[in-house]
């Protein structure tokens, strides 16, 4: 294959979603020779006109579903008394990410952090990069609006949090359809706490290779 006060805490996290893949160049040349003109007309001012097309085609083994590319996700009411001291978390929330029409097809996908290289013959294969404005010394929680002291963390199902702009590891999904599940918590960033309704905006991107 070519391959993130009303007194209620409550958070709206909107994840904004796209797919990234390896694009193929279809570029367009500035060629009179490919350019169609008509022949009546043509030398009559004002009466004719050219269009520039260009565009790209990308190759993806999977189609991220549209209630996955959208969503607002709601932690519901954190207790400044659960998060007695920085880095104390909140509950984990769980959202999914589903993918359509996953084909068969052959994968070679690298782990950065590790090194190692998920295979298969017949399965394809994903990393995914969670990206957000980030907490002041805290890159690896996204900040939030309307409140102060939290940050938010991104999970993976194992519970291993997933720094932000940083590809996770190669996932192999199954032919057909898969929906991977992550989890979003808030953090406790600062010794002052000021409560209020907050929210964050995150975006995340399907890299294939």
């Amino acid at each position: 294959m070519t391959n993130s006060n009303k007194l209620q805490n409550t958070i709206k996290l909107i994840l904004l979603g796209s797919t990234l893949a390896y694009t193929l160049s279809s570029g367009a040349q500035d060629s009179n020779s490919r350019l169609y003109r008509p022949v009546d007309n043509w030398n009559v001012d004002g009466a004719n006109g050219t269009l520039y097309v260009s565009g790209s085609l990308t190759e993806s083994p999977c189609r991220l579903a549209m209630t996955s590319a959208y969503q607002s996700i709601d932690l519901g009411n954190t207790e400044t008394a659960d998060l007695k001291a920085i880095g104390d978390k909140g509950q984990p929330i769980p959202f999914q990410i589903e993918l359509r029409d996953c084909i068969e097809t052959a994968t070679s996908l690298e782990n950065v952090q590790t090194g190692q290289t998920a295979w298969s013959s017949d399965q394809p294969a994903v990393k995914i990069r969670f990206t957000a404005p980030v907490v002041p010394l805290m890159p690896e929680l996204a900040r939030v609006e309307g409140a102060q002291g939290l940050g938010l963390e991104i999970s993976e199902q194992s519970g291993k949090a997933l720094p932000l702009s940083q590809q996770s590891k190669p996932v192999l999904l199954t032919p057909g359809q898969e929906t991977l599940t992550y989890y979003v918590r808030p953090v406790r960033t600062e010794k002052n706490l000021l409560p209020g309704a907050y929210s964050a905006l995150i975006s995340f991107e399907m890299i294939y290779e």
